[in-house]
């Protein structure tokens, strides 16, 4: 029996809706439902090839322990009681701190799973709670807690004049930004179309020609990590030009005067050599973005998070949409809804909230405090291998791999190497499931209940899906759920985890869809007329509009220690690579979340493996051929690549996707193996640099790196 169901994509949490074709229990074909008021049938390579992980050889169907080496199979209860038992002992000998959880971003698409892993870890008492959120993007949450935040978040994309994407490739990664806050992209080139069609100016500052640039109206090709400084240049500029909003400024904003001083240092003349940007340019995008704009934001990606004075950097981009008053206002209505949510009233107000990191639990080694309940991730291999008493030992990562997401790769494959447990949900042999103690394998994302409501504030309009399991995981598996693993250990230690309204001790009578209900509790449309209807829902429901403001609060343009990394970065901006590096950037690989898809058959068939984009010239004057292995080395570590040719890149750079291997002999080696997490690292959050990497490059071989031009 052949019938369809209609579903989303679970890879990056509904972004896509599918119709999914069904034939003797087996899934046997998606493809993009036309239906779907979020994608309009648009449905991305990813999510399609994934499908293929569940008859794929590499799927995991039972879990494993490692003993000397060697992994052996078991049955899940018995391995749950096993590491249960051992999660304890450490505990009882330790105390509950000595317990830390990985969030990987295949857990945050997973409805039940975030919640789960933060209850567990409220109801242990112990802080070591991280993600990939401070891996790659920290500084958007911390240019949030020193700026401000608006309540009636970002203006929408779609009645907007222009749009400042930096560092940011939607049409890849299928997310935006706008100022701090990031939405869903779904069709991007057919967005981007609709939208030069009805007269946006559309702005990108990125290192390459992305699939993003060739629709910009102006492309800034800046040098890698530079950022601040044409930021600086382009706050410059708009406040000298008086292209601000000065009545919003006024009524909204402190230290506008400050600022300006602060950056008048940094004209576009006096930053074009630093950015390798003509000065007309930043003039230019400046205006476009100012002057002749009314409505529409700055957003930037992780390019300007990953690179080098990240920190300062995104504040400054933030303090562009500031300065230029575009936020929402009073009456008009409200940029997308939360559904499986209660409504909640926003206000034209500021919010400023507490710096989190300035109090409370810290990191062993810097003294680090956390953000928004979650530690720093580049200090996760320095908690476990802190020769203290108060050292992680234990680490319970779902959904992630940290061993090739953490900044310097070798130390942290030792890190979670010297764990006394490491208990890891993965549906393959990942390079952190190598090195557990435990593996289960979950469910796959169409064998299991789930929603669209943890990201539904990245939609912009009124959105909502939730199904039942398409299908069930093959017949002889034993594979469960990440939050049944994570409330089985949970009763062998002893706590009751909080989860909603209720507090959960044991597994008894637990299920996904009670646990989807309960996370839906007072939602705005109730979670059975969601789940009931067939497919995507675009409730018809009265528009909100935002409220008058409410709080005298303002915007913080330059707190003081925003203006002191300004003026460092000021007197270090000189400093330049020397002409035998070249700069290494990471690329966004549509095809892949970070490392998730690496190991698929369509994948490895597509790509073959990682490569290393270099300009044409680059490779000629080195001597490399396409499909040549180069080694990409400096004083952190090296990784191989094949060669290919990018003429969309400036000279001196090379472009090379993070989260997985271009090195056959070597199936787990990333990028990350260049990442030093020592020096040039930002001091709220430690985070390192890891896109703009002083790299050399050679042949893989005996042959010598001829000198190149600095780009």
């Amino acid at each position: 029996m052949i019938k369809t169901r209609k579903s989303f994509c679970r890879m990056c949490q509904a972004f896509c809706g599918y119709d999914v074709t069904i034939e003797g229990g087996t899934i046997t074909r998606l493809k993009g439902d036309p239906t779907d008021p979020q994608s309009k049938g648009y449905a991305c390579f990813k999510g399609l090839k994934h499908l293929d992980l569940y008859s794929s050889d590499r799927r995991l169907l039972g879990p494993l322990r490692q003993r000397n080496g060697a992994f052996i199979s078991d049955s899940s209860e018995m391995l749950l009681n096993e590491a249960g038992t051992r999660l304890a002992a450490i505990i009882r000998e330790h105390g509950p701190e000595s317990v830390g959880f990985f969030i990987g971003t295949q857990a945050l698409f997973n409805t039940t799973a975030p919640p789960m892993i933060g209850g567990f870890a409220a109801a242990l008492g112990t802080p070591r709670v991280f993600t990939t959120m401070t891996i790659d993007q920290s500084a958007k949450w911390i240019g949030e807690f020193r700026l401000g935040r608006w309540g009636a978040g970002p203006q929408p994309f779609d009645t907007s004049d222009v749009w400042m994407f930096i560092g940011s490739n939607p049409v890849n990664s299928m997310v935006a930004g706008g100022g701090a806050n990031q939405f869903a992209f779904t069709q991007g080139i057919v967005r981007l179309k609709l939208a030069k069609a009805r007269g946006m100016k559309i702005i990108v500052i990125d290192p390459r020609k992305t699939e993003t640039a060739n629709f910009a109206d102006i492309h800034l090709q800046l040098r890698p990590g530079t950022d601040a400084f044409l930021a600086a240049a382009l706050l410059h500029t708009i406040i000298s030009e008086g292209w601000h909003d000065a009545t919003f400024c006024a009524d909204y904003a402190n230290g506008l005067k400050a600022l300006q001083k602060a950056v008048s240092h940094f004209s576009a003349e006096t930053v074009e050599p630093i950015v390798n940007v003509p000065a007309k340019q930043i003039r230019t995008a400046a205006r476009i973005f100012a002057e002749e704009a009314r409505s529409g934001m700055a957003g930037t990606g992780t390019g300007p998070n990953m690179a080098r004075h990240s920190n300062l950097a995104e504040h400054l981009y933030q303090a562009i949409n500031v300065i230029c008053g575009r936020f929402p206002r009073a009456g008009e209505a409200v940029n997308g809804h939360t559904i499986l949510r209660p409504r909640a009233e926003v206000t034209a107000d500021v919010i400023l909230d507490k710096r989190e990191w300035e109090t409370g639990p810290a990191s062993l080694r810097k003294g680090l405090g956390r953000i928004k309940g979650t530690m720093m991730s580049a200090e996760l291999a320095h908690e476990i291998l802190d020769p203290g008493n108060r050292r992680m030992r234990a680490l319970v990562c779902v959904g992630g791999n940290p061993a090739v997401a953490l900044p310097n790769q070798a130390l942290a494959e030792k890190a979670l190497s010297a764990l006394d447990l490491l208990v890891v949900i993965d549906p393959v042999m990942s390079a952190t499931a190598k090195l557990a103690d435990y593996i289960f394998p979950p469910r796959l994302h169409f064998e299991r209940a789930d929603s669209t409501q943890y990201l539904e504030g990245m939609f912009q309009y009124p959105f909502a899906h939730a199904t039942m399991p398409m299908v069930e995981p093959p017949t002889g598996s034993d594979v469960v759920e990440d939050w049944y693993v994570l409330l089985r250990l949970a009763e062998k230690v002893g706590v009751k985890i909080p989860f909603g309204s209720k507090f959960l001790s044991d597994t008894a009578g637990v299920t996904t869809l009670g646990l989807l209900r309960l996370l839906a509790e007072n939602s705005a449309v109730s979670f059975d007329a969601i789940l009931d209807h067939e497919g995507a829902i675009k409730p018809d429901i009265p528009p909100a509009y935002i409220g008058d403001r409410q709080s005298n609060t303002r915007f913080e343009l330059l707190p003081s220690d925003v203006n002191d990394e300004l003026q460092r970065a000021g007197s270090q901006y000189q400093r330049q690579p020397s002409d035998n590096d070249f700069l290494l950037i990471v690329r966004r690989n549509k095809d892949l979340m970070n490392s998730s898809g690496s190991q698929l058959s369509a994948t490895i068939k597509k790509h073959g493996s990682n490569r290393a984009f270099l300009h044409p010239d680059d490779m000629e004057q080195l001597g490399i051929k396409p499909g040549m292995e180069i080694e990409l080395k400096n004083s952190v570590g090296s990784v191989r690549c094949p060669a290919a040719m990018d003429p969309a890149l400036k000279r001196g750079i090379v472009s090379v996707s993070h989260g997985w291997s271009g090195n056959r002999l070597n199936p787990f080696e990333a990028t990350n193996a260049l990442v030093d997490d020592e020096r040039e690292i930002e001091t709220i959050n430690a985070m390192p640099v890891m896109t703009g990497i002083r790299v050399s490059i050679s042949q893989s071989g005996p042959t010598k790196t001829p000198a190149k031009p600095t780009p």
